[in-house]
């Protein structure tokens, strides 16, 4: 039997003892205790009032089916600073930034990532910059985030400066027993004219800019 089964029974059951009794009571108290029929009101409205609370708690028994319970988690904030070039074509693993967890089988498992990134154009940059930030449980999926600049104007000769919130996450289907990476993993997805960059948790002394990733096992009920 399910989790889910065994704890709907056990709920179940205890409650279906407590309404039976109620009932007997409310049904045939007046007979076995005289005293009690000034009271036979009372009774009924205790005894509705338990029948709802049964149904409120079958009701959310019945809601957990689809639902999970978190086993364990684990949590990394980070203050390094960590960028890369829009000559760096290829995707490589964002320094300082990934999580290991093993977990038992059939659980799932979620990851968010958060930070703030820092678009840095050289005074030479010209139309467009764009970068892709992977979220990435290795073996197994990954979601990615783009950060994208469009500019057709002529930049003037001077630098600048734009900022991006960051925020992935991904759910995982069942998997089995085992310890698993989760790690963040970026790549430049064209070359820009000029020198330019995108970087998080820049300048630590100044502005104290962090990133953060959490990750979760998860378990259906």
């Amino acid at each position: 039997m399910s989790r889910k089964g065994l704890v709907g029974s056990i709920i179940g059951s205890i409650v279906c003892s407590v309404l039976i009794m109620s009932g007997l009571l409310y049904f045939i108290g007046p007979t076995l205790l005289p005293g009690l029929t000034d009271q036979d009101t009372d009774l009924h409205n205790k005894y509705d009032d338990l029948l709802d609370q049964y149904n409120d708690l079958l009701n959310k028994t019945l809601e957990l089916e689809d639902q999970d319970i978190v086993l364990q988690y684990q949590y990394g904030e980070w203050n390094s600073q960590a960028y890369i070039f829009d000559t760096d074509l290829t995707y490589q693993k964002m320094e300082d930034t990934e999580i290991n967890i093993t977990i038992s089988q059939n659980s799932r498992l979620f990851a968010q990532f958060s930070a703030i990134a820092l678009l840095s154009l050289g005074p030479t940059f010209t139309v467009r910059s764009s970068y892709n930030i992977s979220l990435v449980v290795t073996g197994v999926t990954n979601r990615t985030y783009m950060v994208l600049y469009f500019d057709d104007e002529p930049s003037g000769g001077f630098y600048r400066e734009l900022t991006y919130n960051m925020h992935i996450n991904l759910l995982t289907e069942p998997l089995p027993v085992g310890t698993y990476n989760i790690a963040i993993y970026w790549k430049s997805t064209l070359d820009a004219t000029g020198t330019n960059s995108l970087s998080v948790a820049h300048n630590p002394p100044v502005f104290n800019y962090t990133r953060t990733m959490l990750v979760q096992e998860l378990k259906s009920l």
